[in-house]
């Protein structure tokens, strides 16, 4: 069974459901939230599935598996606190308090992300006020963006969604290159700077 086929199966509570597991469990971090967002927008532009629906349905389980998420990071954040090491607790705080609002919005596009940031936005402290309105935000720019950018792509190239491994795959490879450009930088600064360590101080040259 082809993926395209499978989510035409697991129809509209299926996909709401996967949405939900990976954000608000820890466990869910391996499911394919990007995957099955544009196999839903390819699927719509097929019109083997609805758009208003779907567009609900993706958007219903990301913010309350956010919730979810959070919850369990405020329940377990106490016993989080005292099994790891306080300067790694406080390097976390202060993280989220310069970062967190961008780490809330931006973090559902990134795979293991979306299924931390909600946990450790709850353990660390965040205000729920201010993690439920960028949550919103959050959820909105990818479920929504995500799904329609797949539906227009899938508008102008009909049958596309015969395609939709392929598709994912090349976008894990453009995503992952501005990782691994950022990787070998910062290889090239650690190793200069272990050069440069190991060079005597002048005056002491042989």
């Amino acid at each position: 069974m082809d993926l395209a086929t499978l989510v035409e199966q697991i129809s509209y509570l299926g996909i709401f459901a996967i949405v939900l597991l990976e954000t608000g469990f820890l466990v869910g971090f391996f499911l394919p939230g990007d995957t099955l967002l544009i196999t839903v927008g390819l699927l719509v532009a097929a019109e083997k599935m609805s758009l208003p629906v779907s567009l609900l349905a993706l958007f219903l389980g990301s913010v309350l598996g956010n919730n979810m998420g959070y919850y369990w990071g405020r329940l377990l954040g106490p016993r989080l606190k005292t099994r790891v090491r306080p300067d790694l607790y406080a390097r976390g705080q202060r993280f989220f308090a310069r970062f967190g609002a961008l780490a809330i919005v931006l973090g559902p596009f990134v795979p293991v992300v979306r299924t931390l940031t909600p946990f450790l936005s709850g353990s660390l402290g965040v205000p729920w006020p201010r993690f439920a309105l960028l949550n919103l935000i959050g959820s909105i720019l990818w479920t929504q963006g995500v799904t329609l950018a797949a539906w227009r792509v899938g508008e102008f190239f009909p049958h596309l969604d015969r395609y939709i491994l392929l598709i994912v795959a090349l976008g894990v490879l453009v995503g992952a290159v501005p990782a691994g450009l950022e990787y070998l930088r910062h290889r090239g600064g650690l190793s200069k700077k272990k050069s440069k360590s190991q060079q005597p101080p002048p005056g002491q040259q042989p």
